[in-house]
């Protein structure tokens, strides 16, 4: 397929962003699919009502529902909330599950990247809305692409990936849910 030399280099970066939310929507979607319809449960098609029941998804111990299945490095260039001085930014490309229902976009929640188990403001890498454009699009499911800052991310470290919810801070609470992320290169 080919582009006009223009567009081309728009296209460029752009694509891999939206291939990896593709992705991660599926996985997401996937993962509501099982969770509603566990292995024995007849996958909700018997008249046994005990089996229609509906399973919350992506419920975990402590975590209220919320999840962080996958964090993905993306090459793609991201601009960091919307200021233009870095436009060769990278980061993580973050899939999260949130209770049925909920738009992260319209509760303020936002993901960060931190030292591996430092989750505090000063050890935070970066951090963006998990719905930054179009919130009244969002959904309970889906990725976020989070900048990895001006440093980047260093080779072969691990680094703690969290999900907070409801404007909440370092300070003012505890993530909904985490996930490590080790920089394969």
């Amino acid at each position: 397929m080919r582009f006009p030399l223009r567009r081309r280099d728009g296209r460029r970066r752009v694509l891999p962003v939206v291939a990896a939310a593709l992705c991660s929507a599926a996985v997401a979607l996937g993962a509501q699919a099982l969770a509603s319809h566990p292995p024995g449960s007849g996958g909700g098609r018997s008249g046994d009502p005990e089996d229609r029941r509906t399973v919350p998804v992506a419920a975990s111990a402590d975590g209220g529902g919320f999840a962080l299945l996958d964090a993905t490095w993306t090459t793609a260039h991201i601009d960091q909330k919307g200021i233009h001085l870095n436009p060769k930014d990278t980061g993580l490309v973050v899939t999260y599950l949130a209770p049925v229902g909920r738009n992260p976009g319209s509760h303020d929640d936002w993901v960060g990247i931190y030292e591996r188990d430092r989750l505090d403001k000063a050890h935070r890498k970066d951090w963006d809305w998990v719905c930054p454009n179009e919130p009244e699009r969002c959904m309970s499911y889906g990725a976020a692409v989070v900048p990895a800052g001006n440093d980047g991310l260093e080779s072969g470290r691990t680094y703690t990936v969290a999900y907070w919810t409801d404007g909440a801070s370092e300070s003012s609470g505890t993530p909904a849910a985490t996930i490590d992320y080790v920089v394969p290169w």
